[in-house]
């Protein structure tokens, strides 16, 4: 794991704002780059490439710069939603998550796990597939909505918090390439404790869900305690499974998640301690803005959170 002190980041904001994140970027997209290699050296006997990582770590933009990099090397990327596999509402039952009070969402028994099995496995064995889709305004799932089939050159990316399950991986292990993302760094403020890689991608979370979701902070904080149970009891177990890692921060993202969110993370900094946040309290006022707007790649991770 590394560690970044606030002084060096608060720093490189203030005196180096460009270097600063085209150094970050590079290190990212460094690390796709090597992924994306050796699954083209392996797209012949690993057709199947599945993605997992918890909440925020950028698993979709990291799934679409793989595939770019993978066309580099003369290999087609198809692409499978894990979200079109939801089962259609009211013909299961939501389990509960107790701790928290509310629906587990998180859980796998809200997806058709047997039949992603199923169609992952008919792939690899250059069999064509029926895929279903689910329409999230009516909460139901549509089958038979395209068909695949996967050409020699070609591989099929699937990314999702369930991709490690062992339905899915007790038949695949041999067929796949399993990719771990997430955040796997800390920051080090001058006093009290560290800034832990779940609290940076809350950050990550509050910011998206403002400005995509019509989701408040507060309720953001709300919801943290159940969105962590469900990493711990699905993603944590299975993933000491993954062939490869990708670490999605870029140390410069905190400059800009903060002096967006500061203002709503002061009003509700009293709720903070009991998401197991109050490192993020702690540092409110000591996170230096940057300037970002110019910099910034088209194709950054962090285009997924704040737009």
């Amino acid at each position: 794991m590394a560690e970044y002190t606030l002084k060096y980041i608060n720093h490189r904001a203030r005196y180096d704002a460009a270097a600063f994140i085209a150094q970050c970027e590079q290190q990212y997209h460094d690390q796709v780059a090597r992924v994306a290699e050796q699954i083209a050296e392996n797209s012949i006997s690993k057709p199947i490439v599945l993605l997992n990582g918890p909440s925020s770590s950028g698993k979709t933009t990291t799934n679409d710069r793989i595939a770019r990099v993978l066309a580099q090397h003369g290999v087609r990327a198809e692409m499978i939603s894990m979200d079109d596999y939801y089962r259609t509402v009211g013909t299961y039952e939501i389990p509960p998550d107790t701790e928290n009070g509310v629906p587990d969402l998180e859980s796998p028994e809200c997806m058709n796990l047997p039949l992603l099995s199923e169609h992952l496995a008919r792939l690899a064995a250059g069999e064509e597939i029926a895929l279903p889709r689910f329409d999230f305004e009516t909460r139901t799932s549509i089958p038979n909505a395209r068909t695949l089939r996967l050409d020699p050159d070609e591989v099929v990316l699937i990314e999702g918090i369930h991709s490690f399950n062992p339905v899915i991986m007790g038949d695949l292990a041999h067929a796949a390439t399993s990719i771990y993302l997430s955040v796997a760094s800390a920051v080090v403020p001058g006093e009290g404790p560290r800034i832990e890689p779940y609290m940076l991608r809350f950050l990550r979370r509050a910011m998206r869900d403002s400005l995509f979701r019509n989701s408040p902070v507060e309720e953001t904080i709300r919801q943290w305690n159940s969105v962590r149970r469900g990493e711990r009891l699905y993603i944590s177990p299975y993933r000491g499974q993954a062939d490869l890692t990708v670490d999605t921060f870029l140390p410069y993202e905190l400059n800009i998640l903060m002096q967006h969110l500061e203002p709503q993370l002061r009003l509700h900094a009293d709720v903070l301690a009991g998401a197991d946040l109050a490192p993020i309290g702690a540092v409110l006022g000591q996170v230096a803005p940057i300037d970002y707007a110019d910099f910034i790649p088209a194709d950054s991770v962090l285009h997924e959170f704040i737009g």
